[in-house]
């Protein structure tokens, strides 16, 4: 291992397990894409369609607004929590790690359970304002213009916008710059949100711009949180597109490929749009205006705002864990006439899309660490960016496209209904998430332990196990973990490669939405949350240094 010293054959190895496990089968998976190219009557059916310009339209206008609404709110948010002398980055980025555990399904089905109108805040409004004794006439959840799942993108997005932007802030040489420019800046007459929107923000921008483009096309292309709390009449896109390719007929089957294709060139011509809108709008930010009035009502809100979400989210995690053991809860009651498990029981006693779910996290989140540690110990820093090329093509393009390549693969390798065929789905995510998380950390090891070790003769191996792999063990154990979270929460690319073989607990909870039986829904909610939870806990607790000081 580079670090170790090793023997040409294994330097040569270095990249089989990545290539094997990631880069392949996402090349292969673009190129199975190609046919439908050519396929004209696909094409021709979906325009036909009855449903897609509604469904194209709605698309369109929650992608795009949830996108805006949580780069807005994630600013706001961060622009008052920054002052650039204080640990504040750390500590918003601190807040925001939790948010992130939750998956996005979880979330989708807390939240719908929150604000129906028979959720617990109409409950709260009945019970403490209005004295309502039937549940309001409300649609909150799968509404026809896309509000709830909006409001649901927005929020699972925001925490994920602002763990970026903290990122990038808490940058020691970031923090000096902007430090001594918003001096400056202060010193001409300007306000905070006159700072931010024409020095900080046309930098901070290009910074973030791939956690942008990754929100951006997962809000155009979500298919399992719009399943749930998103409108059917007419469905999002994606999951027009769904529907098709989980259709038994050719011509249906033809239809959701070209769907995709025209899904995925929608959001690269709006990616491009954006880009060519934000460099044309740059000089005019950069532009030396006078100085405008101090006007602090933005800042003023970004306390109330994190409050708000972070409100949320607590409201999200207590409807699942009560509505999960509740028994018979009828309207305006704040609590159920009784508790009851049964529906763990249930889902513990059915247990095989847990198990299933937990097998796939762990093989799948170990199997990624192991290529990502080999291919960084065996290859030189300047092949890094081939795969961090591959990697941010692998979480920026459409999941529906990937799926949908991925699964013609494996027709033809024989995968589908295969265990195989869920592991390789599962992996090719997972390995992206943690090479990006373990690149930084890896390359940034201090190259002066390897020269101590050598000053007291110790082989290259007791040095790589006795100090490298301690030294590194949080940022190894904090890959892991986010890979065992996003295999966790994979839907799209594990339907179809399971050809309804397999269940997983975001299939189950999925195929429950459907269903009467609430508690059974919570319940795999939260153990979809829990598995993931568990991981960042247990990766926290062993990441911490065994050496005290005496």
């Amino acid at each position: 291992m580079a670090g170790v010293k090793t023997s040409r054959f294994i330097q040569a190895l270095g990249p089989i397990p990545v290539v094997g496990l990631f880069v392949a089968p996402l090349a292969v998976s673009l190129l199975f894409i190609l046919p439908s190219l050519v396929d004209v009557t696909g094409f021709v059916s979906l325009f036909e369609h009855p449903q897609f310009w509604g469904s194209l339209r709605l698309t369109l206008f929650t992608g795009v607004i949830s996108t805006v609404l949580a780069f807005i709110l994630a600013m706001v948010v961060v622009v008052q929590g920054t002052s650039f002398d204080r640990a504040d980055n750390v500590y918003m980025a601190s807040q925001a790690g939790p948010m992130l555990a939750l998956p996005h399904l979880a979330f989708a089905i807390g939240l719908g359970m929150l604000i129906a109108p028979t959720g617990l805040l109409s409950r709260l409004i009945a019970s403490f304002f209005t004295g309502w004794i039937e549940p309001p006439q409300w649609q909150t959840v799968q509404d026809a213009n896309g509000i709830g799942l909006i409001a649901a993108l927005v929020l699972k997005e925001t925490p994920f916008i602002v763990w970026a932007m903290s990122g990038v802030l808490s940058r020691e040489d970031v923090k000096r710059a902007f430090a001594g420019q918003r001096s400056v800046a202060l010193s001409l007459g300007h306000g905070e949100r006159s700072i931010w929107l024409k020095v900080l923000l046309p930098q901070i921008l290009p910074r973030i711009i791939w956690p942008l483009v990754a929100v951006f096309s997962y809000g155009m292309t979500v298919v399992d949180m719009a399943l749930v709390i998103g409108p059917a009449q007419p469905p999002s896109l994606a999951n027009l597109i769904w529907t098709d390719l989980n259709d038994g007929e050719v011509l249906a089957n033809a239809r959701g490929a070209a769907g995709v294709l025209v899904l995925t060139g929608i959001i690269a011509v709006l990616l491009g749009g954006a880009a060519m809108l934000v460099k044309s709008f740059q000089p005019l930010l950069h532009r030396n205006y006078a100085a405008p009035p101090q006007n602090q009502t933005a800042m003023g809100l970004s306390l109330p705002l994190w409050t708000i979400v972070k409100l949320l989210y607590f409201g999200v995690v207590l409807i699942l864990a009560l509505q999960s053991i509740s028994g018979h809860w009828p309207f305006p009651r704040l609590m159920a006439d009784q508790y009851t498990f049964k529906s763990w029981v249930r889902l513990l006693h059915d247990g095989w899309p847990l198990l299933t779910s937990l097998i796939l996290a762990l093989s799948t989140s170990a199997a990624a660490l192991l290529a990502c540690v080999f291919w960084l110990e065996t290859k030189p820093e300047k092949f890094d960016r081939l795969m961090l090329a591959a990697c941010a093509l692998a979480l920026c393009l459409p999941p529906l496209l990937i799926a949908l390549g991925q699964y013609r693969l494996f027709l033809q390798l024989g995968l589908t209904g295969t265990a195989s065929g869920m592991f390789l789905s599962h992996v090719l995510p997972v390995t992206a998430y943690v090479f990006i998380m373990l690149q930084g950390p890896y390359r940034g090891f201090d190259p002066r332990w390897r020269s101590v070790s050598d000053g007291v003769v110790a082989s290259s191996w007791r040095f790589y196990f006795r100090i490298k792999l301690p030294l590194l063990k949080a940022p190894l154990l904090g890959a892991a973990a986010v890979g065992f979270a996003v295999s966790v929460a994979q839907f799209v690319s594990a339907q179809l490669a399971a050809a309804g073989r397999f269940s997983t607990l975001p299939m189950e909870a999925v195929t429950l939405a459907s269903g009467s039986n609430r508690p059974l829904f919570a319940a795999s909610a939260l153990a979809l949350m829990v598995l993931p939870l568990m991981a960042f806990l247990l990766a926290s607790h062993f990441s911490k240094s065994r050496w005290k000081p005496g």
